[in-house]
């Protein structure tokens, strides 16, 4: 797909609303140069970002030819010596699978973002981000897909947060499953949000990704206005506290037994 001349890239594994707006601009300050968080021009969709259709195939049977097709075009768009992007929408359709079939391990680094699970479900619930199907299809994932980890039944009991509960779930599970499964292939480089927005935690971070000297932490990005109610932390903390919830087994689980995003049904 790409010649000799393939760039460096850094993308992300994350789920939405775990702070890949700051991290663009972290990357872009301290790298001094261009970091795409989405490209949402009108002609970006089913070429540089992943459209609905693509979201929903990659999830429904896995990495088919509409998605490696995708990949062939956003790949082929590349042109500078880097390209930083920290769209969480890649990660849910084909990055890992294709970019480990597409440029040498050495030249991709991919950032597993993490953020308090509590503070990102109520970010869901606050925006109502799982009300609409669409939305979902879109920038999230839903429960109704064929390729899923997480059994979404375990979740239907808590009404109008299930859903994104079981979100947060299955992003956890799915970034330690492409830990397992494809960290031979990729460097993965783990970051908590809490953590890197902090200058200790940023330095150790900026290590992390391979670079030396001090580096500078941009302002916060993309925050809820809304104040959250004290009473959906408390609500959703007692909730997670009473799961039982290892990604790193449930993945090993999932490894052993057979499952994949790659494509299992015939073009």
């Amino acid at each position: 797909i790409m010649t000799k001349a393939s760039p460096e890239t850094i993308f992300t594994l994350s789920a939405g609303r775990t702070g890949t707006a700051w991290l663009s601009d972290f990357l872009a300050v301290n790298f001094k140069c261009d970091a795409l968080h989405e490209p949402l021009g009108i002609e970006d969709f089913g070429n540089r970002m992943p459209d609905i259709k693509i979201m929903r195939s990659f999830n429904e049977t896995g990495n088919n030819a509409i998605v490696k097709n995708f990949w062939k075009r956003k790949l082929s768009m590349l042109t500078s010596n880097m390209h930083i992007e920290t769209n969480h929408t890649l990660g849910k359709c084909g990055l890992i699978e294709n970019i480990s079939h597409t440029q040498p391990a050495e030249k991709s680094k991919i950032i597993i973002l993490k953020r308090d699970i509590v503070r990102q479900c109520a970010s869901y619930v606050m925006r109502h981000d799982f009300v609409h199907i669409t939305t979902a299809w879109q920038w999230y994932l839903h429960p109704s897909y064929q390729k899923k980890i997480i059994n979404p039944k375990l979740f239907s009991r808590f009404e109008g947060i299930g859903l994104a509960l079981w979100y947060c779930y299955e992003m956890a599970a799915r970034q330690a499953y492409y830990k397992l499964y494809f960290g031979s292939k990729v460097k993965f480089i783990d970051a908590q949000l809490e953590d890197i927005t902090t200058p200790s935690g940023a330095q150790k971070f900026w290590q992390a990704i391979g670079q030396s000297g001090q580096c500078s932490l941009p302002p916060r990005k993309n925050e809820n206005r809304m104040q959250t109610p004290k009473e959906l932390i408390e609500h959703l903390a007692k909730i997670t506290s009473k799961f039982q919830f290892d990604p790193n087994i449930i993945a090993q689980q999932a490894f052993e037994d057979g499952f994949s995003f790659e494509n299992t049904q015939t073009a």
